[in-house]
């Protein structure tokens, strides 16, 4: 069985073509804030190089743990923004072309946003039932905050103000709220009865309905409508027979009637010759 017709595509709304901009405009921020990312690593990672300088007897421990807590942070920032930038630009043509998968898809990216900012956000968290317990609850080792607290590298890296902490923090906040705005709006935009009717257009018995010759019509027998002995011409019923919903009729129903189709022979198409008459008697 072949699949339904489609009925024509309607030509693009305006809200899929907003949308498209917007979801190209959140690719562009997500590549941002990767880039922001990387940088504020590479800063930091100056930082530390600065503070092993002016502190030369460091604890190695220490130095190495800030280098590693350095590049964890920077891939638990940088990568989930780099894989929801190559998601939404993968899906980006085929939604403007009207593609549902990659409508749907984008949903999901759009769902994966949310799910990735509140585990980044809500990160620290989870460490609460763990400092609940016992052991970690209980008093420190004696000596543990002093330990801590005169820790020369740590005074060092962490001393003073840093113009580019001042400069990152708010942009990279700033681009996480303009993500999820945007992303917000490109889902609606989406999702709006115009842009729906766009990437799930309906079978053409759907969009529009048949014509009227086209409708079932039972054969007219003597004793009324049933099971048809001969097909029915169209345009043309018995006379006194209700006509069927719908129905068309034709001004001039003899232009459908074929010769032989009724069963009956085609009448003379030119007059009998006369009959010769008798000859007359002196002729015999």
């Amino acid at each position: 069985m072949s699949p339904p017709a489609t009925a024509p595509r309607p030509p693009r709304p305006a809200t899929v073509t907003i949308a498209f901009w917007l979801q190209l405009a959140v690719v562009l921020v997500l590549l941002g804030l990767a880039a922001l990312t990387v940088a504020q690593a590479v800063h930091f990672d100056g930082q530390i190089d600065r503070a092993v300088r002016l502190v030369p007897d460091a604890d190695p421990d220490e130095v190495t743990g800030e280098r590693q807590g350095n590049v964890a942070t920077a891939l638990i920032f940088g990568v989930p923004a780099v894989l929801l930038a190559v998601w939404l630009a993968a899906t980006v043509v085929p939604v403007r072309r009207g593609g549902n998968v990659a409508r749907i898809l984008v949903f999901v990216a759009s769902g994966a946003q949310l799910l990735v900012c509140f585990a980044q956000c809500c990160s620290g968290g989870f460490l609460v039932p763990l400092l609940a317990m016992p052991e970690i609850a209980a008093e420190p080792p004696p000596g543990w905050d002093e330990e801590w607290e005169t820790s020369t590298f740590f005074d060092t890296l962490y001393a003073g103000t840093d113009p580019w902490d001042d400069l990152f923090f708010p942009a990279a906040g700033l681009g996480v709220l303009t993500v999820l705005a945007l992303s917000a709006a490109v889902v609606l935009l989406l999702a709006l009865p115009p842009a729906n009717r766009w990437f799930v257009p309906r079978t053409a018995n759907e969009a529009l309905p048949g014509p009227a010759w086209a409708m079932p019509v039972p054969a007219y027998t003597p004793t009324g409508y049933g099971y048809p002995t001969a097909p029915l011409v169209p345009g043309f019923l018995p006379p006194n027979q209700p006509l069927p919903p719908g129905y068309l009729i034709c001004p001039d129903p003899a232009a459908h009637l074929t010769p032989g189709a009724s069963g009956t022979s085609p009448g003379p198409t030119e007059p009998p010759a006369a009959p010769p008459k008798d000859p007359p008697d002196h002729l015999r």
